[in-house]
């Protein structure tokens, strides 16, 4: 057997999966915002039409970030792509904004715009262990009053481009239930018996309806990777009419089993809409209960009956005090959701 092609395909291979995790990343990848300065990362696949890395296209996706955050829409032909490509610094809105250099990851080119001169330091890649809630960030989501904390969840991907994309989706979709909601909640349960057969049959039919053209841009500040998972934390400005309430009601769920979808992020979904329900229930449910039971002739020949309803409709404002994510081998996670009922101003 010729064993010299199989070892040069075998460290071929290795070398595709070893590689990216011992490349070094630049320090603003894992934590574009520190107490010197604030940034925005874009972020485009790593190669564009012509075959050249597409560092054009990933500026373009970070000053896109930039003029949403300041509130504006950025121009359509703002710069040329060898311009952009080229850039150091630029001006708006009075303040001035530098580029870093930019990194070339798996399938992936990121860029980096901030309001200070960013280092060239290069970071080990930021590891956390969600089991362990380490950093807190990942098990538990803090508001006041000016602004909230979202946790962003990209689960592996054969390119670093979409599994971040991942992960943004995955904040923004969380995002948009911290404000006005419209909960509906149906819970059906029924239960016959005999002698030797019994029957439970549960229905549970939740709607989160929420507006997420009310949501406002999110700022990445943190991520971290645990083991091949993608975890971030991102800010967005609380708007002033939703205050969190002394004593307000609760909604909690736990969910540990998979989802048609098949994605960690499904699993988070299922999890604030249960929570939801359950803070609907805690407000008001509407229940009907039907019982019947039956006397056959000889012994072994009766049954019972009941079927149970409990309905709740409301328009709610909610804020997640608590999103956490536990990951288990060969099992599905599970994802912890408290909600605390906000008061609407």
């Amino acid at each position: 057997m010729r064993l010299g092609p199989i070892l040069k395909y075998c460290q071929l291979v290795c070398w595709l999966f070893v590689t990216p995790a011992l490349v070094a990343e630049p320090c603003w990848l894992s934590q574009p915002v520190t107490s010197k300065y604030s940034g925005y990362i874009g972020v485009a696949e790593k190669f564009d039409s012509d075959g050249k890395i597409a560092l054009a296209s990933s500026r373009r996706s970070a000053l896109r970030q930039l003029y949403a955050a300041m509130g504006d829409t950025m121009p359509q032909n703002i710069l040329s792509d060898k311009e952009l490509a080229e850039m150091q610094s630029l001006e708006l809105q009075g303040q001035s904004y530098y580029f870093a250099k930019d990194f070339v990851g798996r399938g992936a080119v990121f860029s980096y715009i901030s309001n200070g001169v960013p280092s060239e330091t290069a970071c080990a890649v930021n590891r956390c262990r969600s089991e362990l809630c380490e950093p807190t960030w990942l098990c538990g989501q803090s508001a006041d009053s000016d602004v909230a904390e979202v946790l962003g969840v990209g689960e592996w991907r054969i390119s670093d481009k979409q599994q971040w994309m991942d992960a943004v989706k995955s904040a923004s979709d969380t995002a948009a239930y911290w404000g006005i909601a419209d909960v509906s909640s149906d819970y059906r349960l029924l239960r016959a018996s005999a002698v030797q057969q019994y029957l439970s049959f549960v229905d549970h039919d939740i709607s989160v309806e929420t507006d997420v053209r009310a949501l406002p841009p999110l700022t990445l500040v943190e991520s971290c990777r645990d083991g091949s998972t993608l975890y971030q934390r991102w800010l967005y400005e609380r708007q002033t009419q939703f205050k969190q309430k002394h004593n307000s009601a609760t909604g909690r769920a736990s969910v540990a089993s998979y989802t048609a979808a098949g994605t960690l992020q499904s699993v988070i979904d299922l999890a604030i809409r249960k929570a939801y329900a359950d803070l609907a229930q805690n407000k008001d449910v509407r229940v009907k209960t039907i019982q019947k039971a039956v006397s056959g002739e000889s012994a072994g020949r009766g049954y019972s009956m009941e079927a149970v309803s409990l309905t709740s409709r409301h328009r709610l404002s909610a804020s997640l005090s608590r999103l956490s994510i536990t990951p288990r081998v060969g099992k599905p996670y599970v994802v912890e959701v408290e909600l605390q009922e906000n008061t609407v101003h």
